[in-house]
């Protein structure tokens, strides 16, 4: 986070039952570049996928193995709250600007929007009738994606609105194979996916 200089990482340290999350704090121009601010094994059962940090750069989300989101304090790594998921979100939640965090994906997941509300979070909304396969990738507050799995066409891209999950349209991913592997959106509002075998799927910008 440029915001408060914070770098925190998901790590399993050898003989550890789990893995557990570390801050450093970069020092730009100064030796040593990197110094360590904490480490935290609050998350129950250990921390699954990167951590993502707020806007202000003073939270931290990270999913638990525990099947919970997680939201800790980037100045200490103390515990602002946790919520259940009821599935294993193996991928990284995103968070926008404005605080609306969409939980990560994978196999037997729901597609779920978060409020944080500070010392509790609260579910804004789920849709149990897909399941996202990635990281939901937000296109600022009008549309999000994600590769959900489609029983007649294997996989698709799912554009959404983040405000009330509704769908915006789906694009299959034709012959996909593998996993997906997350989705990137440029400048141009174009729109690219891929898979872990190697495909790669682009797409204009929807709407």
């Amino acid at each position: 986070s440029p915001a408060t200089q914070t770098v925190v990482i998901a790590i399993w340290q050898p003989g550890a039952p789990a893995a557990t999350l570390q801050a450093l704090r970069y020092h730009p121009g100064q030796t040593p570049l990197l110094t360590r601010e904490w480490t935290s094994d609050a998350v129950t059962d250990g921390v699954l996928a990167s951590p993502v940090l707020s806007a202000d750069g003073n939270t931290v989300y990270v999913n638990g193995r525990n099947r919970a989101l997680w939201a800790l304090n980037t100045a200490d790594g103390s515990v602002k709250w946790s919520i259940p998921l009821d599935y294993l979100a193996q991928t990284p939640p995103t968070v926008a600007p404005g605080g609306l965090i969409l939980s990560g994906g994978g196999p037997d997941t729901a597609l779920t929007a978060i409020h944080d509300k500070g010392d509790h979070a609260e579910v804004a909304w789920r849709r149990g009738d897909v399941t996202p396969l990635t990281t939901a990738s937000q296109a600022g507050s009008d549309v999000a994606y994600t590769v959900v799995a489609d029983a007649d066409r294997g996989m698709a891209l799912l554009a959404f609105a983040p405000a009330d999950g509704s769908t915006r349209n789906s694009y299959p991913l034709p012959g996909a194979t593998g996993f997906p592997v997350g989705v990137s959106i440029g400048q141009d509002r174009r729109v690219v996916a891929a898979t872990s075998d190697g495909q790669v799927y682009g797409f204009s910008a929807d709407g």
